[in-house]
């Protein structure tokens, strides 16, 4: 059946010596990067926030390895050395993205079914987002194009592939939402468009890449950038009113549908929200200032760094995900966390990093380098073959990781001769 955006079925519990009466209500939400509604029982009896805290905290092993935030606020201000620093940073990020991801849950679960879905769209790729912002306030520019195009190729090849693996070994071959893939890989594909563009120009010799801000690859890149934020606009119009039941169908018949627990107060939930975007923010800077000299220790491009390292650590929690659902036969599930990733980071984290360098005074323009872009032009067509027919199977999981890992493998040679700001490669 269709599902408004206040569906609930109201519970209610007997009262007892005069208490307070201790009704429920259980309500569809969205979730998983707007693809999937899970059925959430919903407690309005007072929530306690520290030991449902504790039980979001306990519910995945991933957060076990939050005791390395410490040591990595201790590697910054006790100058252990770049190298320490670095790899202490991107440990400590993979249990503040899951845990961000939580939070934004819950506190989604307090809202509606529309404002859940846009808070999921929102904070969906944060994390990502504020290492690339830190990133971008330090001058480097290439490592944030490079970031972003590893964090949609990461999504889309190796997170599709292990998907794609993991659900084709219990079935030949697997069925998934085929409008859903098809939409995301649609405007994948306009997004890249819009890099390839200024990338075009300049090889002819129509557009000069000067850093100016009056300079015309600027210009055409903000405006492609606004145009950009309009259509993602339009995208999540698209998933949330007029097209919700395409979207929810694997959901109505009862495949997709999660049961989840309200663990936090709203205060609670926003409390716990503020504070890992925080915690985020300053590793994310500790970060970003040692990659110089991380890179140079490790004997790596800072290219290589910017394309595989910090996408996968920025995406693992969210990766995971992807890969759990995915063997447990969620494909949908799993698709919409892969593509749908991709597509916010294309059509809102990117545009929105170069309007940030306009107002900051970083001359972060789309043109990303004609090695850079062509790659990515040719995976978005890879996976746009696998999805057109709305099934998978394992050798096609198979054939985008290898596409992944030949990549990756040319850009651990390839130093980019493309200077943007004060970064050079």
């Amino acid at each position: 059946p269709a599902m408004g955006a206040h569906e609930s079925t109201p519970a209610y519990k007997e009262q007892v010596d005069g208490a307070a009466v201790e009704s429920s209500t259980v309500r569809r939400v969205r979730a998983a990067n707007l693809l999937t509604v899970r059925t959430v029982s919903m407690y309005h009896a007072p929530i306690d926030d520290f030991q449902g805290s504790l039980k979001m905290i306990k519910a995945k092993s991933l957060y076990l390895m939050l005791f390395l935030v410490p040591f990595a606020f201790a590697s910054e201000y006790l100058e252990w050395g770049a190298a320490t620093v670095f790899s202490l940073s991107c440990l400590a990020i993979l249990p503040l993205a899951g845990l961000l991801g939580d939070a934004t849950e819950q506190v989604a679960l307090h809202t509606n079914e529309t404002l859940g879905g846009l808070l999921n769209a929102t904070f969906g790729n944060a994390t990502e987002l504020i290492v690339c912002l830190f990133a971008l306030q330090k001058g480097l520019l290439s490592v944030v194009q490079v970031s972003l195009l590893g964090s949609i190729l990461s999504n889309t090849l190796l997170v599709l592939g292990c998907a794609c693996i993991a659900g084709g070994i219990s079935a030949p071959q697997i069925k998934f939402n085929q409008v859903a893939a098809q939409a995301n890989t649609t405007l994948l594909q306009i997004a890249v468009l819009g890099l390839v563009v200024p990338t075009m120009m300049e090889s002819v010799g129509q557009l000069s890449v000067q850093g100016d801000d009056l300079a015309t690859d600027l210009i055409l890149s903000r405006t492609i950038s606004v145009a950009f934020l309009i259509l993602y606009v339009f995208y999540i119009y698209f998933q949330l009113f007029t097209h919700r039941a395409v979207f929810e169908e694997e959901a109505a018949n009862g495949e997709e549908e999660e049961e989840e627990e309200k663990l936090l107060s709203l205060h609670g939930a926003v409390g716990w929200l503020l504070a890992i975007t925080i915690l985020i923010a300053m590793v994310s800077e500790f970060l970003t200032g040692a990659i110089d000299e991380a890179a140079k220790e490790f004997r790596l491009s800072e290219t290589f760094v910017g394309f595989v390292i910090i996408p996968i650590v920025g995406n693992a929690a969210e990766h995971s995900t992807a890969i759990v659902m995915a063997a447990k036969g969620k494909m949908d599930l799993a698709f919409g966390v892969a593509l749908g990733s991709s597509t916010q980071i294309a059509l809102f984290v990117i545009p929105t990093c170069v309007l940030v360098g306009l107002a900051i005074d970083q001359p972060l323009d789309l043109y990303f380098g004609v090695y850079e872009t062509t790659i990515t032009f040719l995976s978005t067509l890879i996976v746009s073959q696998v999805v057109t027919d709305g099934e998978t199977n394992w050798l096609e999981g198979v054939m985008l990781i290898f596409s992944y890992f030949i990549i990756c493998l040319s850009f651990f040679f390839y130093h980019s001769e493309h200077v943007t700001g004060s970064s050079m490669l």
